[in-house]
């Protein structure tokens, strides 16, 4: 019965996606996206404090990784088959994953049929810090923390930048979905990384008991994979001791996967994190190679901007560490470098450093190929980080923003990327 009404449900999302990808093809390239018309969903919204003229991407060198991508969204969004992986790195700006959870979004609601899955989560309830709304982390057992702003015991960790480790004989973590924006993600893979070494066994069940699970553990890429039957909507692991030898059991982060086409949106954040937190995760390549990432995101650099050692050099030598690793981990990976949001010192003194970052990426824009977002020159540039505040959508910090302001950040690159998609569309002559 599921697999009949999920073969219904795709004959209407395949109705839906024709219908769907002639909308899109006209407004991609009848429309221009400084219009303050709100007929065309892709636009960028009409945003009072933003300066509207740049919002868009800009390219300092070589486009070819970023022609690749597109070439990858033409297979998705032109003819619906594929899958579409981005992996976005950033401080606290992620963790709360309301700028990113917008953007996934719109990306996967751009065209009726595509949606695509959820991707890595990482249980950061379980760490005891604030875990996105839209999934929630329900465990059982006493879990201790690790996270990459720390310098102690951090070689371990990987794309999450965090790790939970417990030592009681058997745990238990429950996931599932909640919120408006999401109607609840469904998947038929998971892969669980954790450390192998003296590691508990790692269990997938199912409340359902027509599910079949089977599992397979990869010690070399360092998780255990599952296997499901059918398509489910919530998460139940069990984590237990079964052997005298096992000791611990360390959690790095979870991959919910699916079949379907559409995009997969990875967003890993940690409150505090610098480019320097972001090296120290030794096993970052290895997990990043798992997701195969098509584009990655790096929104690393309000942190290293507050430091009052902040030195432009030191930063700009991370950066080409961190692209090094992607390029390690995703060889084909397009990279995508936005700068930092504009933002106040102890809310008395503008962070002069806002621009210096910016430079620093457009740098590394022309010898990389990176593309480049400019979110302060986006904002408004130096000061109006004062403007979002008073419109409701930055935090009287002057550092962070509300959910109004994150989600603003997402609708307004959104419509960057789709108008960098769309001049792509052009020159193809489509």
């Amino acid at each position: 019965m599921w697999q009949r009404e999920r073969n219904a449900v795709k004959c209407w999302n395949d109705a839906l996606r024709r219908v769907g990808l002639q909308l899109l093809l006209l407004f991609l390239g009848a429309f221009p996206f400084t219009s303050t018309a709100q007929e065309n969903p892709v636009q960028a919204p009409a945003i009072a404090v933003a300066d509207l003229p740049s919002n868009k991407l800009v390219f300092p060198g070589d486009r070819k990784d970023w022609d690749r991508y597109h070439s990858k969204l033409d297979k998705l969004l032109l003819e619906g088959t594929g899958q579409v992986h981005i992996a976005h790195f950033g401080g606290s700006h992620i963790q709360a994953d309301m700028w990113s959870m917008e953007l996934r979004s719109r990306l996967q609601n751009v065209v009726p049929g595509v949606k695509g899955g959820r991707g890595f989560i990482f249980p950061y309830a379980m760490a005891k810090t604030n875990n996105p709304y839209w999934y929630l982390p329900e465990y059982t057992g006493k879990w201790t923390s690790v996270k990459n702003v720390t310098r102690a015991d951090t070689a371990a960790l990987g794309i999450s930048g965090y790790s939970v480790t417990t030592t009681d004989t058997l745990t238990t973590l429950k996931v599932s979905f909640r919120g408006e924006v999401y109607s609840g993600y469904q998947f038929n893979r998971v892969k669980v990384m954790h450390r192998m070494d003296s590691s508990y066994t790692v269990t997938a069940y199912s409340r359902d008991p027509l599910v079949h699970i089977e599992s397979n553990e990869d010690p070399k890429r360092g998780y255990t994979e599952f296997q499901y039957d059918r398509y489910v909507d919530t998460l139940y692991l069990r984590f237990q001791r079964t052997a005298p030898e096992q000791r611990h059991f360390t959690l790095y982060g979870i991959t919910l996967e699916s079949d379907d086409p559409g995009f997969f949106y990875h967003a890993n954040g940690v409150n505090g994190a610098s480019t320097t937190s972001w090296l120290r995760c030794q096993r970052f390549v290895r997990e990043l190679a798992v997701i195969k990432p098509d584009l990655v995101v790096f929104s690393i650099g309000i942190n290293d901007a507050h430091d009052p050692d902040f030195n432009a050099d030191r930063y700009e030598r991370n950066y080409e560490q961190l692209i090094a690793r992607v390029k390690e981990a995703s060889p084909n990976a397009a990279i995508l470098l936005t700068t930092n949001t504009d933002s106040y010192i102890k809310r008395r003194y503008p962070n002069k450093n806002g621009s210096t970052v910016r430079e620093v990426m457009m740098r590394l824009g022309a010898k990389h190929g990176c593309a480049v977002w400019d979110t302060f020159g986006v904002m408004g540039g130096q000061h109006s980080i004062t403007r979002w505040e008073q419109a409701g959508l930055a935090k009287k910090d002057l550092i962070h923003l509300t959910r109004p302001g994150y989600v603003a950040l997402g609708d307004l690159l959104f419509a960057a990327m789709m108008e960098a998609y769309g001049e792509h569309l052009k020159s193809a002559d489509r």
